[in-house]
């Protein structure tokens, strides 16, 4: 829940969600596919801490991440086509820069430990749960 005067954090305000996204990734049958609205911010949260878990290094997570910039222009462009006549007051909307990521995860790291360490301690992901995935995504 939000506090007055406390920036957000996805990390935090939606913890059982990237558990139970991690989970559902490891546990399923075949091809995952998970997504936003626009296909960013949690979404790019839940691709990263996959890609960690898969011991992906932080530098290729992050270039990762600033692939969404690519979509941009089409995600400010839909929104203009959905709200004609408004004007966008959000200059970032539709951006991923690699710094946001990598604030995160420093941030995941000052309070944690690592990424890793916020994704055993605080979200809940088992060893168990990151072997499936593992087996499931590196075989």
């Amino acid at each position: 829940m939000a506090v007055p005067g406390r920036p957000v954090r996805r990390s935090e305000d939606g913890v059982e969600e990237i558990r139970r996204a991690i989970e559902l990734i490891a546990a399923g049958p075949g091809p995952a596919v998970f997504h936003c609205t626009s296909g960013k911010d949690r979404t790019d949260l839940i691709a990263a801490f996959v890609l960690l878990l898969l011991d992906v290094s932080e530098e290729e997570v992050l270039a990762d991440f600033a692939l969404t910039e690519l979509a941009t222009a089409r995600l400010t462009a839909d929104w203009h086509a959905a709200h004609p006549g408004r004007t966008l007051r959000w200059p970032s909307y539709g951006r991923a820069p690699a710094r946001i990521l990598s604030l995160v995860l420093a941030d995941l790291t000052a309070r944690y430990g690592s990424p890793a360490g916020y994704l055993a301690g605080r979200v809940g992901i088992t060893p168990a749960t990151t072997a499936r995935l593992r087996e499931r995504l590196l075989r």
